[in-house]
């Protein structure tokens, strides 16, 4: 590992990292965000993503050890474990955060006959939209679709809740969601609206064309005047009784559905 050096709280390069922590305008500007724990550093590292290490003082040895081999060109700090829990957002923070290069992607790096994307519509729980960044990364999605309406992807939660996902799978912020469905249908893209009732059930739904998800609000679902544009709308059948499902857990469930469809079709 490179040499470890200690830094005070007062440090320009912890006023950064505190900056690229609670600021998204800090995170645009500079393309970096912030990733915590062991796990998501070490991932952000064989992602060759990292642009500098920060480790918590008591923890230093341990999670160095646990991160592996870094780069001696790439700088490792030491932060006072005060200092370090006061920057971290989570409740019990592991001993480690890296700046992270990252960069919103551009519709035109997207592949769309690799899996389908996936459109997000308002979804505001960060957790939400971290869980559903990762399950496009498991389910082989060629691209989450998250614009104005929902929460910043770069924000710390969703970082946490995408667990790694947010450095393989293309994400495109520049679009709201109607302007994402236009860009879409414009380049044969289906746009399909997952909905509490009505439409067709998911099971019984044609995947095997090039398609978009589309996720809507937890609490109001897809917008309307979306909904008037979509190409179709499908359900998830649910017991007697049962509401609605978590956004996330019915993205995944329909994300899966298209992954098993398509594999089955190609064995």
């Amino acid at each position: 590992m490179a040499v470890v050096i200690e830094l005070a709280a007062a440090n320009s390069n912890v006023t950064r990292l505190r900056r690229l922590q609670r600021r998204r305008a800090a995170r645009e500007l500079e393309g970096r965000i912030v990733v915590e724990g062991v796990q998501a550093v070490s991932d952000a590292l064989r992602a060759r993503r990292v642009e500098s290490i920060f480790l918590r003082a008591g923890d230093d040895r341990d999670a160095a050890v646990s991160l592996g081999p870094v780069d001696t060109s790439t700088p490792v700090y030491t932060l006072d474990a005060k200092t370090f829990d006061a920057i971290a957002t989570t409740v019990s923070p592991q001993g480690a955060m890296a700046v992270v290069i990252w960069q919103p992607a551009s519709i035109d790096e997207v592949a769309f006959d690799r899996g389908p994307a996936i459109v997000l519509d308002g979804v505001a729980d960060p957790g939400n939209v971290g869980t559903i960044v990762r399950v496009a990364d498991a389910a082989g999605a060629c691209a989450v679709f998250a614009g104005p309406q929902t929460v910043d992807v770069s924000a710390p939660k969703v970082v946490r809740s995408a667990a790694g996902s947010l450095l393989r799978v293309p994400v495109v912020t520049s679009f709201a969601a109607a302007e994402a469905i236009r860009e879409l249908r414009a380049r044969s893209v289906r746009c399909v609206g997952a909905v509490a009732r009505g439409g067709v059930p998911y099971d019984d739904f044609d995947w095997s064309v090039p398609v978009a998800l589309v996720m809507g609000n937890e609490a109001h679902g897809i917008d309307d005047a979306i909904g008037a544009v979509l190409d179709g709308e499908v359900h998830i059948g649910m017991a007697p009784g049962a509401e609605s499902l978590n956004v996330a857990v019915a993205c995944a469930v329909l994300a899966f559905e298209i992954r098993r469809r398509r594999t089955k079709g190609s064995a």
